[in-house]
């Protein structure tokens, strides 16, 4: 009897270590960044490709209690303000004894592009990191970045956040957020909805089209639900300024989803389901030239409406951009220099 109560003790020992180990987190290591429960980590990881090297600012905060991991991701267009200003501000904040769970915040992806000031591209290499994904280990250095955000990032995420403005060139407003609703699995199609649901803008968009095969998924977004992992896009700010009304509507944001994952309770007041776009359509210029704009974004435009004109460098009108639908005028080109191919202006349903 005496051994068998022993026994019973010992045993309980094991139950009580087991389920201790149960509620930690893990350690989360990128690169050389290492953060424990309970540990809060900012530092660079490099990426070098044979002809370029750059890197990655991160902060990893990992909470001393158990819980999901959240993923943002900030500046892959080097020249979109808005969400770099927004984690620099946010992540401080952010206390590993407070957190449920853990947020991991890559400051820039594009760190070529954001010290270059150049928009859409690297300039390195000349290629668009949101058209990148899953990115090659072999390629350039934008491709190899993409690469090393699905293939050491991603996996600790249970959420993704892809953060975006109009570029530096745009002008984009009202903001909104966005998730992909014609993915196949519909459990992250739903947890990704609802995310967009309680971030707390009024205006939603959900994607269309199938990201099967996965090689659909070049987005840094969609690249995250092909993995099966929920994920949502957002978009404010734009013009390559400085917007405190962007940066605030990006941060609050963030601790609503941070509220509805139950990673920490900021104790932020429900908001109203957003409205959702419809069909967003665009015009692209068909030729190389200089923009003129005449409509400010967020105003509604009807069906033929004359948006703005495109002249060659005589100042000769050669093109109009005229609303390819009634709706409300989303993003527009803010700057004159336009190449053949780039958009001009989209214009999305309201329903």
């Amino acid at each position: 009897m005496k051994n068998l109560g022993l026994l019973s003790i010992f045993l309980f020992i094991i139950l009580l270590n087991s389920s201790l180990l149960a509620q930690q987190n893990d350690v989360i290591t990128i690169g050389k960044l290492s953060a424990a429960p309970g540990d809060r980590i900012s530092g660079t990881v490099a990426i070098s490709s044979e002809e370029n090297t750059a890197f990655v600012p991160i902060t990893i905060v990992n909470g001393k209690n158990p819980g999901p991991t959240l993923l943002l991701i900030a500046g892959i267009h080097g020249s979109e303000y808005s969400p770099i200003i927004a984690l620099q501000r946010l992540m401080p904040t952010l206390q590993p004894q407070n957190l449920s769970g853990a947020v991991i915040a890559i400051h820039i992806a594009n760190v070529p592009a954001y010290l270059g000031r150049t928009i859409y591209t690297s300039p390195v290499d000349g290629k668009n990191l949101n058209r990148s994904f899953p990115g090659k280990n072999d390629g350039t250095l934008t491709e190899r970045t993409a690469h090393f955000l699905t293939s050491q990032v991603y996996p600790y995420a249970d959420a993704v956040m892809d953060i975006h403005s109009g570029d530096g060139n745009e002008q984009l407003r009202p903001s909104w957020v966005g998730y992909y609703a014609e993915e196949e699995d519909a459990e992250i199609v739903e947890k990704s909805r609802k995310m967009a649901m309680v971030f707390g803008l009024q205006y939603a968009n959900a994607f269309k089209g199938s990201l099967t095969p996965k090689s659909k998924a070049i987005w840094a977004g969609s690249a995250a639900v092909a993995m099966g992992i929920p994920s949502i896009d957002v978009e404010a700010g734009g013009m390559g300024i400085i917007n405190p009304y962007a940066i605030n509507q990006i941060e609050t944001g963030i601790r609503r989803i941070l509220d509805h994952l139950e990673i920490q309770q900021s104790g932020l007041p429900p908001v109203p389901e957003p409205i959702i776009f419809g069909d967003r359509h665009s015009v692209n210029s068909p030729v190389d030239g200089s923009w003129y704009p005449l409509v400010d974004t967020e105003k509604m435009v009807e069906e033929g409406e004359l948006i703005g004109y495109m002249t060659d460098w005589y100042g000769n009108r050669i093109f109009e951009a005229r609303a390819p639908i009634s709706g409300m005028l989303i993003l527009r080109l803010e700057a004159p220099p336009v190449r053949k191919g780039e958009l001009l202006i989209t214009v999305a349903e309201l329903q």
